[in-house]
């Protein structure tokens, strides 16, 4: 099975909380992954085994909130999606019965 390393940044700049947050993180996730250490700017690198990387990537995402470290850790993955950045609510002058 191939393995793939899923970016991840802590929010609170290196703080106990986040070593906290990481160990956490690692005991929800299987036993053949592993969570790296933190850079100087808080990013890691988690390393899963899944068929591909959106299976990765949601491997991540449910050990996340397992472990309930989603208010203390961020995804650095970027969206592989045309105009990610564009609003996708519409604009209220376009709704109908809108002046």
């Amino acid at each position: 099975m191939p393995t793939f390393e899923i970016g991840l940044l802590e929010q609170h700049g290196g703080t106990p909380r986040d070593e906290e947050a990481r160990a956490a993180l690692a005991d929800a996730l299987p036993d053949e992954a592993s969570v790296g250490e933190a850079d100087a700017d808080g990013a890691f690198d988690v390393t899963v085994e899944a068929d591909d990387l959106d299976a990765a990537l949601t491997l991540v995402w449910d050990a996340v909130a397992a472990s309930g470290t989603d208010d203390h850790l961020l995804f650095l993955e970027h969206p592989d999606l045309p105009e990610h950045w564009r609003s996708r609510s519409a604009n209220p002058g376009d709704l109908p019965g809108s002046l």
